[in-house]
């Protein structure tokens, strides 16, 4: 059993404001950010819409407040790694999240190897299609450490946290996701991820209360 990280801590909770200011989460592939920024401006453009996004150190150079990321009406991920602590925080703050489908991070990665921290070969550019020391896997499981081939990563993409919670929305394409974030009811889904993760809250307490008494009969 996995317990999830809970990142309550911030004690702040998403209300949506009147303004459009999304901004995008940080990326480790710089030229990748540029085009995706700049391919998201032109369809919002070509949508005319009235929402804005910004990277996010185009915000925030210094030091920010869980308060102020709380303002935004959203948050657009390009995920660089599988698991990333602030998507926990912002999660657990109610933010409506915008995620690439499997699928089109699958693309992403594959052609532009956005994920860099997806495998430790892969943050140094060393790409390779096996591990170095062979495992235990069925014959029929890709190698996670499988750079090089297009299903082996997208088998292990898809048990990222962003695809096991619900209330996140996908999008297929820089032109899926500006119609989505002008369609999106923005205050329907963090309520409904306020109501999941107080569910998570209650059950992961419970989780644990179990686990300590285990231990102290002992």
């Amino acid at each position: 059993m996995v317990l999830p990280s809970l990142c309550t801590y911030t004690k702040v909770s998403y209300v949506k404001r009147p303004y459009k200011r999304f901004f995008i989460a940080s990326m480790r592939k710089r030229d990748f950010a540029v085009w995706f920024k700049s391919n998201l401006t032109k369809s919002l453009t070509n949508l005319k819409a009235s929402v804005e996004v910004f990277q996010f150190r185009e915000l925030y150079r210094g030091q920010y407040s869980y308060g102020q990321i709380a303002r935004h009406p959203g948050i657009i991920y390009v995920p660089y790694q599988v698991s990333i602590m602030s998507f926990f925080e912002q999660y657990r703050m109610n933010i409506p999240l915008f995620v690439p489908s499997i699928d089109l991070l699958t693309d992403w990665h594959y052609t532009y190897r956005v994920v860099t921290e997806r495998t430790w070969d892969g943050i140094s550019g060393n790409l390779k299609n096996s591990s170095v020391i062979s495992g235990v896997l069925a014959s029929d499981i890709p190698d996670p450490n499988n750079e090089l081939d297009r299903n082996a990563i997208r088998y292990w993409l898809q048990f990222s946290d962003f695809y096991q919670w619900p209330h996140i929305t996908y999008f297929n394409s820089t032109d899926d996701l500006a119609m989505k974030l002008i369609n999106t009811n923005l205050t329907e889904v963090s309520r409904n991820m306020k109501i999941y993760n107080a569910n998570v809250t209650k059950t992961l307490h419970e989780q644990w209360r179990q686990i300590l008494e285990r231990i102290n009969k002992r």
